[in-house]
């Protein structure tokens, strides 16, 4: 793999663009919540931090395994031993990140009334930060060794699918969650 800005700008474009349309579609998504958004403001506040947690999982795992790639420590192969170190760890740091999340969100509804209970909190934190978490895992790591299999660079298409694939899925898992506990 040669650097040079046409070949990166060859392998990014086009999914630049794809992802733009998706970040859109996100958007309209959080908009079919808006009801609920307006009784209970504490869920507006947990969209940045899932999409931003999410997407800081997804771009630490898809920058290891670039890295372990392309300096021969990790094979182009679902079961090579790092990959899948590499995925449970990751899943491990996103369910102690949102497990944490969900407690210390949950707690606060005691300090300050929120309009939700403790436990329909911590069902929509962590419900929400699970899904987010699965997801973004193995997009990151379908993604990264798909195109390292395709002869593209990761580096150049793993962030942008995985950050813009977390801002649509942790809308969506929200989304999902807020229907299933409250709704």
């Amino acid at each position: 793999m040669k650097y040079h800005w046409k070949n990166i700008f060859k392998e990014s474009a086009g999914i630049l663009a794809l992802m733009a349309f998706i970040g859109i579609a996100g958007g309209h998504v959080l908009e079919s919540i808006e009801e609920q958004l307006i009784l209970f403001p504490i869920l507006l506040f947990l969209v940045p931090i899932l999409n931003g947690v999410g997407g800081n999982l997804g771009a630490v795992l898809g920058a290891r395994l670039s890295s372990g790639l392309h300096t021969g420590y990790i094979e182009a192969d679902y079961l090579d031993e790092e990959v899948k170190e590499n995925l449970l760890m990751t899943l491990l740091m996103g369910g102690m990140v949102f497990g944490g999340l969900a407690i210390g969100v949950s707690l606060s509804s005691f300090a300050i009334p929120l309009g939700l209970t403790f436990i329909q909190l911590i069902l929509i934190v962590l419900g929400a930060g699970v899904i987010t978490t699965v997801s973004i895992t193995f997009i990151t790591v379908f993604t990264t060794l798909y195109s390292y299999n395709k002869n593209m660079d990761p580096d150049n298409v793993v962030i942008p699918i995985v950050t813009t694939a977390c801002d649509f899925i942790g809308i969506v898992a929200l989304v999902f969650m807020i229907w299933l506990v409250i709704i």
